[in-house]
């Protein structure tokens, strides 16, 4: 294979990139959507880069809700990296996504010419990746960023094993187990390349197993780590395991022909696909005709291996990247468009494959230039429905209106604009399609809560206990335990919060809920006390030092009232930054910042007390969030402007 000159590799990648950069431009300015609330306005991990560890030995919604069984640490610590530099501005984390799809679209131009041997046939596959709107849930959503992650390390590791440096490839695998679970299968697309391109040197004794079992030994700590020390609870069971195998089988051509509609026409897109079960013995017929004729094509190219290389081996990377995530395994659902990420790759090669090898050059280019020119207006168009939240989930239930997490996203959506009894009316219908779904059961008590309807709360919540596992029953213990404390039984409460915190000891806020309790019936030390355990930031040194308490016990004397909690964390951040305790301070301002994630004030106090820590990066990050929240704080902008220029 001849080696490419720096100067054609430099050009293809800047066309690449452009051609992202014009059809992904438009979702630049799209809010947070359906998982990115949780995965990052909510969550407090992403906030510090302290959090790095947590990230590693947590799974990716321990910082929220309750919790899951997915296992990506590089996909948190990517958004650790965006939230320092553009903390809850959406603009930094698609654009991070955008790059990513840039990074990838090229590796895929590097594998394709690796496999196809030819600039324009890679080169085509690749702008056909880059811009094609099946993608949009991988790019336009910031939470589906795992799949180009681990695309981007996969694609890096493979195209290191070609070139024959199987060090760094055993290497590159490692973070994409890190960004993605399907990585675990590509030991399988090694043994597959080594079939097709390196059949002679297996003929050798040692020559499979030397370069294959690295991988393998990689796949097994990494199995071994996920059922012992990273086996989390199961608290989100997969939605297809309520089936049995034999229907999700039965449903295998209806899923392998939904793809193939959408790889050759990608009209429709939605988030939440639905399978349509056989409904007839016509029906379950030609389904499964049609499917054995597709296997017999598969089988016949698989097997003609000497005059069919390329399309032999992209045809086992699709089916070894499909299968996991076709259904027959009880994972989340039968169709997302995101999870033919990878498998689409052998389409777009050989789509571009054929269409140069059968039509003359010019025809090939005009071909490749128009094809990419519709899946780009498709992904601008696609790209503007994830603009408003809540047309985007009305459209997932107008196709899919069993799609539960659909309905409980447009319930938190009227919630958030106090439609209270529109929200109500969507959780009940996520719940009549799941009745174990923690998250809507979880948000239709809070609302009830929020609306004084304690005893409809205190019912759901009750239900949901029972699907949590015991460290989760924490939380339950404490949300319970703020019922009873609204419905003035104290006693009661004091008791579900002791509860909660020796359920989950991390239930920092808990104590501020206790500090309210003691505040009611007059005791100023144990609410200070309390106060200053809500705020675990504050090193017990530091706490030692009798300032800390004093100035609590002063501010909890002159205000009485603590309910507004980021409020009050807010001003008592202000008055230990007044004592000079910047150490209390700070942790102060980010817990009213963890509760109220778009709180201005807090962010240019915060901003301040790192100044005055000599933080400076940090300081200008907080003011410029403080003022893009609120672009009429002139306070923030003069404080910005004096640190710019401040040498």
């Amino acid at each position: 294979m001849p080696k490419l000159k720096p100067g054609l590799l430099l050009l293809i990648f800047f066309v690449i990139a452009g051609s992202c950069i014009i059809f992904y431009s438009n979702s630049l300015q799209n809010p947070f959507i359906w998982d990115d609330e949780a995965l990052i306005v909510r969550n407090p991990v992403i906030r510090n880069l302290t959090g790095l560890p947590a990230a590693f030995t947590s799974d990716l919604y321990s910082g929220i809700d309750f919790g899951s069984n997915f296992y990506r640490p590089l996909q948190a610590a990517s958004y650790m990296w965006d939230y320092h530099f553009w903390q809850l501005n959406p603009y930094g984390y698609h654009l991070t996504n955008i790059i990513l799809q840039v990074l990838v679209a090229f590796l895929v131009f590097l594998f394709g010419y690796a496999i196809l041997k030819k600039v324009s046939s890679a080169f085509g596959a690749a702008l056909l990746f880059a811009v094609s709107p099946l993608h949009t849930e991988a790019v336009t959503y910031i939470s589906g960023r795992a799949d180009m992650l681990m695309g981007l390390f996969l694609l890096a590791s493979l195209l290191l094993f070609i070139r024959g440096y199987r060090f760094l490839a055993w290497l590159a695998f490692i973070p994409a187990l890190l960004a993605k679970e399907l990585a675990v299968v590509f030991p399988l697309v090694i043994l597959a390349y080594l079939f097709y391109y390196r059949r002679e040197e297996l003929k050798k004794p040692g020559n499979l197993i030397k370069p294959l079992l690295p991988f393998l030994a990689i796949d097994f700590i990494y199995i071994l780590s996920r059922v012992s020390f990273f086996n989390f609870p199961r608290t989100h069971p997969p939605a297809l395991i309520k089936y049995p195998l034999l229907l999700r089988i039965t449903a295998l051509p209806e899923v392998i022909f939904t793809y193939l509609r959408l790889l050759f026409l990608p009209l429709d897109l939605h988030m939440s696909w639905t399978v349509r079960k056989p409904v007839s013995f016509l029906h379950f017929f030609l389904s499964w005709f049609f499917l054995v004729l597709i296997c017999v094509a598969c089988a016949y190219v698989l097997r003609n291996r000497k005059n069919n290389k390329a399309p032999a081996f992209m045809l086992c990377w699709a089916l070894i990247f499909f299968f996991p995530q076709s259904g027959v395994l009880p994972i989340n659902a039968f169709i997302a468009e995101h999870f033919i990420y990878l498998s689409s790759i052998s389409f777009f090669m050989l789509l571009s494959y054929l269409l140069r090898r059968y039509l003359r050059k010019g025809v090939f280019i005009f071909s490749i230039i128009g094809l990419v020119v519709f899946y780009g207006l498709l992904t601008i168009d696609r790209n503007l429905e994830w603009r408003s939240p809540e047309l985007f989930y009305e459209k997932i239930i107008q196709f899919s209106p069993s799609s539960f997490k659909a309905h409980n996203n447009l319930g938190l959506q009227y919630e958030g604009r106090f439609l209270y009894d529109k929200a109500i009316i969507e959780y009940k219908k996520a719940l009549k399609i799941n009745p174990d779904l923690t998250e809507a059961r979880s948000n239709l008590a809070n609302l009830y809560f929020r609306m004084g309807r304690f005893n409809e709360a205190r019912r759901e919540y009750l239900k949901a206990e029972k699907n949590v596992p015991l460290k989760k029953k924490g939380r339950i213990e404490y949300i319970l335990g703020c019922i009873d404390e609204a419905e003035g039984l104290l006693d009661e409460a004091m008791g579900r919060f002791d509860l909660a915190l020796r359920l989950d000891p991390k239930l920092n806020f808990t104590h501020f809920n206790m500090a309210k309790i003691y505040l009611l019936r007059g005791k100023l030390g144990p609410a200070a006390r309390e106060i200053l355990k809500s705020l675990p930031e504050i090193s017990p040194q530091v706490v030692q030092d009798k300032r800390y308490f004093k100035t609590v016990t002063a501010y909890l004397q002159r205000t009485r009232d603590i309910r507004l909690a980021p409020i009050f964390y807010n001003n008592l951040g202000v008055q230990f930054a007044s004592q000079g305790l910047l150490e209390a301070a700070i942790p102060a301002f980010k817990r009213a910042l963890e509760l109220a994630p778009f709180y201005g004030e807090a962010h240019f106090n915060l901003g301040v007390a790192f100044w005055e820590k000599g933080l400076k990066k940090e300081a200008a990050g907080e003011l410029k969030t403080a003022i893009r929240i609120n672009p009429g704080h002139w306070e923030a902008r003069d404080f910005l402007t004096k640190i710019m220029h401040k040498k």
